[in-house]
C-alpha cells in the first residue's frame, strides 16, 4: 500500500473478507516526506475495528532510491517460507483503463509484481488483482 485512497481501501476491505490474518505493506523511501503510518489509526484501524474486523498488522519496510519491487519480492518469498502449511494471497491493486495506449501513461510496478510473483514464488503464493476502472 503505497498511501491510504480509495484503491487501497477497496482492495482492504476485500483482505479482510479473506482473512483474520492480513499484513499490509508499504515499503518507505527516505526521499518520502511520512508513511502510511500517520493515516494508520485514524483512518484505516478506527473503522475497522468499529465494523469488528481484527485488526491487521501494518509493516513498513524500509528502501532506498525507490526501490519497491525488490523490498516487496523479498518479503513476500519470506513470508511463504515461514509458513509452509500456508497459501499467501497478495492483493494487488490496479488501474483498469479503457485504451491500451492508456496504460502507458501509468506506472507498470504491479504487472511487474504480478510476473515476479508467479514466476518466482511457490504453487502456494496467490496473486488476486483487484481492478480499479478509471
Amino acid at each position: 500500500m503505497a498511501g491510504w485512497n480509495r484503491i487501497s481501501e477497496k482492495a482492504l476491505r476485500f483482505g479482510l473478507l479473506l482473512s483474520k490474518d492480513i499484513k499490509v505493506v508499504h515499503v518507505h523511501s527516505e526521499d518520502e516526506a511520512h508513511g502510511i503510518d500517520e493515516d494508520w489509526n485514524e483512518k484505516i484501524l478506527a473503522p475497522i475495528r468499529e465494523n469488528g474486523f481484527a485488526d491487521p498488522e501494518l509493516v513498513t519496510i524500509p528502501s532506498s532510491y525507490r526501490f519497491v519491487i525488490a523490498p516487496l519480492m523479498d518479503y513476500v518469498l519470506r513470508l511463504e517460507s515461514e509458513n509452509p502449511g500456508r497459501k499467501v494471497a497478495v492483493l494487488l491493486p490496479e488501474l483498469v483503463v479503457r485504451h491500451w495506449w492508456e496504460n502507458l501513461l501509468h506506472n507498470q510496478r504491479v504487472q511487474l509484481l504480478k510476473i515476479l510473483l508467479l514466476v518466482r514464488g511457490n504453487q502456494r503464493i496467490v496473486v488476486v488483482n483487484i481492478p480499479w476502472y478509471l
